[in-house]
């Protein structure tokens, strides 16, 4: 993670945010305990050499969009609940809820994670404000019979104001570019370039916010994740990329 403008976050700010139970600063490993009754370790680092990670924006030092972050947290998993034996959704979900604490504690931020061969990526830009239409995109390998994007994205939208209207639009107009200059675009034109069944809805111009955008795509993921077993899915805000996640896992 990193804070876009500003002094580079330190560990024991994001220490703070998730609650370690002990000063990263002084302990390597902690021990904390995910939602779902999943225990994790949890190591912080700004050691350079960690801080490497798949960022929109320019190409840098020779690498296609890479970026040094601030932070680096390596998470590694050692006991799952008796409900549940898949360590790689249990992970996902840990890194997921994360990523939302800290977007919650700094207004702008940009994160990106990886778990096995699933990538996320979210940036909260300080200007994240103004009328814009939102954009989704979705692909999956097969579709589940039933399964609308469209009737997804208006069950996922927070109770007004503003009132988010979806309409479906083509694929080749969802916002994914023709070729990559970036990490985080490649993996999406890869992927769309591999996944048989896509699908796009769009918004109408609303007012937009951190807080709404941060409810509408947590809650959109949460229902994907119901309603298909394996499934890519990408937001932009006024044509900007907003967040983005793969699962290339087996």
């Amino acid at each position: 993670m990193r804070r876009p403008a500003g002094p580079a976050l330190t560990r024991e700010e994001i220490g703070e945010v998730l609650a370690l139970p002990s000063d990263p600063s002084t302990e390597p490993w902690h021990h904390v305990v995910g939602a779902d009754g999943s225990k994790f370790r949890l190591r912080l680092s700004t050691e350079r050499g960690d801080r490497w990670g798949p960022a929109v924006g320019e190409p840098s030092a020779g690498e296609l969009g890479q970026r040094t972050y601030d932070c680096f947290i390596h998470v590694s998993i050692y006991w799952t609940t008796e409900d549940t034996d898949d360590s790689w959704g249990s992970l996902r979900a840990f890194c997921r809820s994360v990523v939302g604490r800290l977007h919650t504690a700094w207004a702008a931020l940009e994160t990106a994670f990886e778990v096995h061969e699933d990538y996320g990526y979210r940036f909260d830009p300080e200007d994240i404000s103004g009328r814009a239409e939102l954009t989704v995109w979705v692909g999956s390998e097969s579709w589940p019979p039933g399964a609308s994007l469209l009737r997804l994205a208006e069950s996922a939208a927070p109770a007004g104001p503003p009132v988010l209207e979806f309409r479906e639009v083509g694929v080749g107009d969802a916002g994914i570019p023709a070729e990559a200059d970036d990490s985080v675009s490649f993996t999406l034109v890869q992927r769309s370039r591999e996944l048989a069944c896509q699908a796009a809805v769009r918004s109408s111009e609303v007012e937009v916010s951190a807080q709404l955008l941060r409810e509408l795509t947590t809650s959109l993921l949460e229902g994907l994740g119901r309603s298909f077993p394996r499934v890519d899915a990408a937001f932009w805000v006024g044509g900007r990329l907003y967040r983005s996640e793969t699962d290339w896992s087996s």
